[in-house]
Formats: C-alpha cells, sequence, structure tokens
C-alpha cells in the first residue's frame, strides 16, 4: 500500500467520535449561548482521540501554526474559532457505532483499546513532566492522544482485528516505520506541524524522550512484566525525572484507573484490566532502583506526590508547602504549584511569632477551612505578612507533624478562578496529610 495515498484518502472525510462522547457534546452545544463552557468543551475534546483530531483538523493549515511549528492549547484553539463556529461544528459531528459487516464488534472493541492506550500514556506523560517540574504539558499530552489515531483508522477501514502486533502489522503494510505514518498523518489531515517536531524523528530531548517512554509504556500494558524492556522502560523514566522507580510506576496505575472510572467506551477499561495482569502471584513487581536515589528520603518523595495530587486530583489551583526550619523556628517555600515567578510567596519566610495567627496554628497538629468572609476577619486580627500576598480568596491549611514534632504547613486555594473549596475536597484534603503524617 502506498502511505501518501492512503493518508489522502482518509483525510478526505470526516472521522466519527464514540457515541457516549457525542451525547455529552451535545448536550453541551444545545444550551443556551451564555451557559457552554469552553472548559468544559476542552475537557470532552481531551477525553476522545477521535473529536480532538476533528478540532485540531480546522487549524492544521494555519500558517502561523505552520510557521512556528506549535502545537496550540485546545481550549485557546476553540475560543479562537468562535463559539458560533464551535456550534456549528460539533453539531454535524456522527458517532462512531458498530455495524455487524461494517465495523464488527470485535474491532470495534478493540479500536477502543488503543484510543485507550492514547490516553493513559497522554495521563503518564503529564505526570512524569510534573513529577520532572515542567508545568506546560499540554503539548505532549495532545500528542499522546492521537498518537496511535493513524491505527485505529487502519482498523477501522479494514474491519478486522491484525494478525500482528497492530503498528509492527502497519508498517510492514506500508513499508515504512510508525514515525514516518505519523509524519504523513499529520501532513495530509492537515494538522499543526507541531506534532512532528514531538513524535518526528527530529534531535531527541528529555520532553520527547518522555513522551515517547509513556507511549510505549501505555501501548504494552498488556505485556507487562513478560518482558523486561516494560519495567526498564519505567525506570529509565524515573531516572530521567528523578524519582524513585515506584513514584513513576504508579504513574502508570493511576492513568490506566482514570481512564477506566469514565470509561467512553468499553475498551476504555481495557489498560485498567490488563494492569491487573502485571503481578506475579499476587506480588508488585520489584523495580530497581535508580542509583542515584537510593538515599532518597521517602517523606520527601511523599510531600512531593502528595502536592501534585493535590494539584491534578483535587484540581486545587495553588498549592504551597512550607517547611519548618527548626534553626530559624520559620516556615520557608519548599515546593509550590500555581505560584508566579515574581510573587512575593516565594521568598516569603513565614515567623512563627507568639500571638501571630502560624505561631498559633502551628502549636498542634490541626487543619483550618476559611471561606472568604472569615479570611477578611484574619487579615483584620492577624498581622501576618503572608495573608497580604495570598489575595482574598478561600484557602484551607494543615500542619503535618511527624510524631510531635511540626515537619510544615500545606496551604491550597483556588486564587485564579475564586472556585469554592466544597465540603468533600477539603476532607479528601485533609484525609492525604493525616495519611502523610504516618510516613
Amino acid at each position: 500500500m502506498d502511505l501518501d495515498n492512503w493518508t489522502k484518502t482518509i483525510a478526505e472525510r470526516r472521522w466519527p467520535i464514540l457515541p457516549d462522547t457525542l451525547l455529552e457534546l451535545r448536550d453541551a452545544c444545545a444550551r443556551h449561548s451564555d451557559l457552554i463552557n469552553f472548559t468544559d468543551l476542552a475537557n470532552l475534546c481531551l477525553s476522545d482521540p477521535f473529536l480532538l483530531l476533528d478540532l485540531f483538523r480546522v487549524v492544521g493549515n494555519s500558517r502561523a501554526l505552520q510557521r512556528n511549528e506549535s502545537i496550540p492549547a485546545v481550549e485557546q484553539t476553540l475560543l479562537l474559532m468562535g463559539l458560533e463556529a464551535v456550534v456549528v461544528r460539533f453539531n454535524r459531528i456522527e458517532p462512531l457505532d458498530a455495524a455487524e459487516g461494517k465495523l464488527d464488534a470485535d474491532v470495534y472493541e478493540a479500536v477502543g483499546d488503543w484510543m485507550a492506550r492514547s490516553r493513559v500514556a497522554a495521563l503518564i506523560v503529564k505526570e512524569w513532566l510534573s513529577i520532572m517540574g515542567d508545568l506546560k504539558v499540554e503539548d505532549c499530552f495532545v500528542s499522546a492522544l492521537l498518537y496511535n489515531l493513524p491505527a485505529c483508522i487502519y482498523m477501522i477501514q479494514r474491519n478486522r482485528l491484525p494478525d500482528k502486533p497492530l503498528l509492527q502489522e502497519m508498517s510492514e503494510a506500508f513499508n515504512a516505520d510508525y514515525g514516518k505514518i505519523l509524519q504523513s498523518f499529520v501532513k495530509h489531515m492537515p494538522l499543526p506541524s507541531g506534532f512532528n517536531t514531538l513524535l518526528g524523528t527530529g534531535v531527541p530531548n528529555k520532553r520527547r524522550q518522555l513522551l515517547k517512554l509513556a507511549i510505549a509504556t501505555a501501548n504494552s500494558l498488556d505485556h507487562g512484566i513478560e518482558r523486561s524492556t516494560w519495567l526498564v522502560g519505567v525506570d529509565t523514566a524515573a531516572k530521567m525525572i528523578n524519582c524513585m522507580p515506584e513514584m513513576a510506576y504508579n504513574a502508570v496505575v493511576h492513568a490506566a484507573l482514570k481512564v477506566a472510572k469514565r470509561p467512553h467506551v468499553v475498551g476504555y477499561t481495557f489498560p485498567a484490566r490488563a494492569l491487573l495482569l502485571l503481578t506475579d502471584n499476587g506480588k508488585k513487581p520489584e523495580m530497581k532502583k535508580a542509583q542515584a536515589l537510593s538515599d532518597a528520603d521517602p517523606l520527601e518523595s511523599a510531600i512531593r506526590e502528595s502536592i501534585r495530587f493535590l494539584a491534578n486530583d483535587l484540581k486545587f489551583e495553588r498549592v504551597l508547602y512550607y517547611h519548618y526550619e527548626h534553626d530559624l523556628h520559620a516556615l520557608k517555600l519548599r515546593y509550590q504549584v500555581g505560584v508566579e515567578a515574581d510573587n512575593p510567596l516565594r521568598k516569603l519566610q513565614v515567623e512563627l511569632e507568639p500571638g501571630s495567627f502560624f505561631g498559633v496554628f502551628t502549636g498542634k497538629p490541626q487543619s483550618f477551612h476559611a471561606p472568604s468572609d472569615v479570611r477578611q476577619q484574619l487579615s483584620r486580627r492577624y498581622e501576618d505578612e503572608f495573608f497580604q500576598h495570598i489575595g482574598d480568596g478561600e484557602f484551607a491549611l494543615m500542619t503535618l507533624f511527624g510524631g510531635h514534632r511540626l515537619g510544615g504547613v500545606f496551604y491550597v486555594d483556588n486564587a485564579r478562578t475564586g472556585r469554592a473549596i466544597d465540603d468533600a475536597t477539603y476532607h479528601r484534603f485533609k484525609d492525604l496529610i493525616s495519611r502523610l503524617a504516618q510516613h
């Protein structure tokens, strides 16, 4: 088969999306224009690789994007299109349904499985980059989502399961490695050329390597411990992002489970099912630790993982951990998410003077939830400099104690949007820090 002819052929048609995604999409677009939320639409695009493909094809020919070799943010793309254009386009999209003789049920399930692997890969690379401290994750996230789409379309067209590993069969069919297939796919769909920068054969860098490791990890979940290369890949990622191998492995587990919890199609549960088969005799696979991390402090690693959970899973927009400096009898910022580079909170040393808010608060293990009205009362009652820099919104705090010794203080808020901290989220925050204190 000729690769260019094939990619030109598939580019001539508009590809359907998963039925469950379409139901949510139509519901979102049917609302009054004042109630249509671009963030919700962006999240829908990120939940279904075919919907993401449909969106990016709109801007694929953009000269600015081609010139900059960049990948636009999904929500930014929707905003640039404008509400009316988005609604019109999305209202014309069709569902991807199984139909005997056209798209058999077993092939439909396999397509869902490979879409799920893309979603798992996207969540893995997002977490690994976050561990590394790289906050620019969306370009790698969407690249992972689109990686398996040529293979999915190949299966849909042929309406049969592959006789060999899917990507290998495609490479043999087109006499080209999968990277070349992706390049042709990006060119003819067309998609922003920035995808070739991340997925193509250019000069390797750490972000590209982590992306490819995440994709390889997700795509080979069904092999798992039977192939030493699977664990080596996760171990390599751990060394690259300077974390314990178990933390890198846990990112894989969390990604597979997260995809399975919102199954837009039955295939979305397959990576999690495969993950259950990775263990041998009920034991978690023992991974080789990176030499440089042999003396790592388990509590520090747990604190970093907790911060990522607070930001990524509980969706706090700002997370700060102030470590207690015994010699100074003060709190100093050690880890943060969402604090601007020029924000005074980064350099602020929180004094624990008698009678100050933090002097009282850090006296014992406790938590504190301050809605905006309580926040204003605190400013009037206490003169702590900290309150001058956090804004007027709602926040929550909790001390971290090891036995009877103060370790530090966690602070969370939603400073950007002002979103309230509901009771369920606050209790999950408290439970997390309480478990952390047991390390």
